[in-house]
């Protein structure tokens, strides 16, 4: 209570030597606050402020600097940000203070003033040649503009002149391969030129060099190359890859065949020289040789969760004319691992066509087997399989064939009158006579999928009642079931046949079945526990922080630093309208993306209405429009940019339908469930494996 009572007579008599004009004794006063055992760090703002007023301005930036320092240790950023920018107006070739603004820009997503900033101190340090810090500063700009060339260039030429060739032959070979994912071929020539000047057995660059080669249709100097390179260094194993690769696209297989056997038996671990080889067998028509050469490969994917690799290479050995068996069978294994059922079956029929084709009778009965479990209503599968059994000299199963085929057979609507009662049963809590009728209903229809779904179902359903109240519950709802028996036609909908029991319209509930009874239709569900958060500091600070405002505010003075963010945004937007022009797509579209990194909805709306107009960026700003207006509640508008973004991409392609499953979410969380549901099939009849499409579609039906 005495520390909190010494700082205001401190703070009262600061004040006044402030207002009488006794800047230097109020600073000492001031002063007072910066030590003890809870030294209030964010007074060095006022000191600042006291120091530029007698024009003492290294002495203002050192109580800025600290300051600031203080409110980025809290995480208060948009406090920091602003000190930082005051720090800045008084001593603008400030270095250190640049670099710190752009730092602390970037860190809360306002890359393009981050990078302005650094473009300040860059010029600076350019005036005065001081390289070692610009090396340091366009480490960063390269870190924010990674697809900048010129920066590598600039990069490159600094660390040449530092010496550090090695790290200039790194950049000047990561700008080359921009240029060459642009297909600029000769701009990437140029440079890699001079990455050969600096170094010319440098391994990157030759690559490179060839790749430049092949694509501009000088595939002969290519291979001359890589000869030349092999004469110097003929153990190079990157360079023979990289010759039986070229003698590959060259389709001379046979040569390309003894370089890579060759790689792969000195080295069994060189990957890169596996898959070529593995490629040429393909093209050679050497399937089972291509599996063999993979199978290490595709086992070492699979154990690593990599199955998307192991497919593709899957996918080599299935390209060559004729298929391979045991890469089929394979790939069946991994897509069943995986649950990809539609793909699953696609393949388990290209396997019992190849095995029938090749009179493989034991493989085509795993094939049909696999098949049966997938669709296990389908009567020529069904057929096929007993006759395959009957071939093998199997003793009829348990239930008998004759029974397998008559589930097939029987009427749907047999099923679903049967099903009704099971219903009634589990929606009254009477879980062990549902299951009791189920598992007659399993051994009369075996592989329904409606009666295996009910049983998965009542696994997660649990009731503990007694047999003999049990016995009255049944005898509750003994007419309910005669009803439905005499009305097939609502087997289908049985609580329709409920709600008929009430009186005037009134519906018959669970408590009226069991009202002499005292028995729970279902079990109460638990109480999620109670969770608790520590807070204590978090109210420490933020009292501390409304403690400094106050002061601030009692004397009159409202500096940047009190500002709200809000005031800060309407600032820093009024300089943008100043200084950019509203045509400057790519500006408003960065613009865009930090405000809503930031949670400024509105304004990140406003700058992506304004970026749309690019034909270039019309379709992700009609995306991102449309999550930013939902983000609002707003979702009429969001609906409206999602469906304009429909009209950009090609009807049918893997975009259309990313798409259409956002519609669709948005229609669900908008809590229209009946279009929903409508746009979900659509997805799921392209693809059923996309995404969780069918557990939406199972969900929302």
């Amino acid at each position: 209570m005495k520390e909190k009572t010494d700082k205001a007579k401190i703070l009262e008599l600061a004040e006044r030597q402030v207002k009488a004009g006794r800047t230097e004794e109020a600073i000492v006063e001031y002063k007072k606050l910066l030590s003890g055992e809870a030294p209030d760090i964010s007074i060095n703002n006022i000191i600042g402020d006291l120091y530029l007023q007698l024009g003492r301005n290294e002495e203002a930036v050192r109580a800025f600097q600290a300051v600031a320092g203080y409110y980025e240790s809290r995480s208060y950023f948009s406090q920091a940000l602003a000190i930082y920018k005051k720090i800045s107006k008084i001593d603008p070739e400030n270095v250190i203070m640049l670099v710190r603004l752009g730092d602390l820009l970037n860190s809360q997503g306002f890359t393009a003033e981050a990078r302005r900033e650094y473009l300040k101190a860059e010029q600076k340090l350019r005036r005065e040649k001081r390289v070692k810090e610009l090396m340091f500063l366009y480490d960063k700009l390269i870190k924010l503009e990674r697809d900048n060339i010129a920066y590598k260039l600039t990069m490159a030429e600094l660390l040449r002149q530092e010496g550090f060739i090695e790290e200039a032959v790194v950049q000047l070979n990561d700008a080359a391969e921009i240029h060459l994912s642009r297909n600029e071929l000769g701009e990437a020539e140029k440079i890699i030129d001079q990455a050969r000047r600096l170094k010319e057995s440098d391994q990157r660059t030759m690559t490179n060099l060839v790749e430049i080669l092949k694509r501009s249709n000088r595939r002969k100097y290519a291979l001359e190359l890589v000869g030349q390179i092999l004469k110097k260094d003929e153990d190079n194993v990157h360079f023979q890859t990289l010759l039986g690769s070229l003698y590959l696209e060259e389709r001379e297989l046979d040569r390309s065949e003894d370089i890579l056997s060759r790689i792969v038996a000195a080295h069994p671990v060189e990957t890169r020289a596996r898959i070529k080889l593995g490629k040429v067998y393909a093209l050679q028509d050497r399937a089972e040789k291509a599996y063999e050469l993979f199978e290490p490969l595709i086992a070492s994917m699979v154990k690593k969760q990599k199955e998307d690799k192991a497919v593709g290479l899957l996918g080599i050995v299935l390209s060559s004319e004729h298929l391979c068996l045991p890469a089929l069978e394979r790939l069946a294994a991994i897509y069943k691992a995986k649950n990809h059922k539609s793909y699953l079956e696609i393949v388990n029929r290209v396997i019992l066509e190849e095995a029938r084709a090749k009179g493989l009778t034991e493989k085509m009965f795993v094939a049909v087997a696999e098949l049966l479990e997938l669709r296990p209503r389908d009567k020529d599968l069904v057929r096929e399989y007993r006759e395959l059994r009957r071939g093998f000299g199997f003793v009829d199963e348990k239930t008998g064939e004759a029974d397998t085929l008559s589930a097939i057979e029987a009427e749907e609507e047999d099923i679903d009158l049967l099903l009704a009662r099971v219903d009634i049963y589990i929606s009254q809590g009477l879980v062990r006579n549902a299951r009791r009728i189920l598992e007659n209903l399993n051994i009369r229809f075996p592989h329904s999928p409606k009666i295996e779904g009910k049983i998965a179902a009542l696994d997660e359903v649990k009731a503990e009642i007694r047999a003999e109240e049990i016995q009255g519950a049944v005898g509750k709802v003994q007419d309910i079931e005669a009803k439905i028996e005499a009305t097939p036609e609502l087997a289908r909908t049985f609580l329709s046949v409920l709600q008929d029991e009430g009186s005037a319209g009134k519906r018959v509930t669970s408590a009226d079945l069991f009202a002499d009874t005292e028995i729970l239709p279902l079990p109460a569900e638990e109480a999620e526990a109670t969770k608790f958060y520590e807070l204590g500091q978090k109210i420490t600070d933020e009292r501390e922080m409304l403690e400094n405002v106050l002061a601030q505010q009692l004397r009159g003075d409202i500096s940047i630093l009190e500002k709200e963010l809000t005031e800060i945004v309407r600032e820093f937007r009024e300089q943008v309208r100043k200084k950019v022009d509203t045509k400057d797509y790519e500006t408003r579209f960065n613009l865009g993306l930090a405000y809503l990194e930031q949670g400024l909805v509105e304004e990140a709306i406003e700058e992506f209405l304004m970026a749309s107009e690019d034909p270039g960026r019309a379709l992700d700003c009609c995306s991102i429009l449309s999550k930013a207006y939902k983000q609002n509640n707003n979702y009429n508008e969001a609906l409206n940019w999602l469906e304009k973004s429909l009209g950009m991409v090609e009807v049918g392609s893997a975009e259309h339908f990313a798409l259409l499953y956002e519609l669709a979410s948005l229609h669900e969380d908008n809590g229209d469930r009946r279009k929903a549901l409508e746009i979900y099939h659509r997805i799921k009849d392209w693809n059923p494996a996309y995404r969780d499409v069918s557990k939406k579609v199972d969900s929302l039906a």
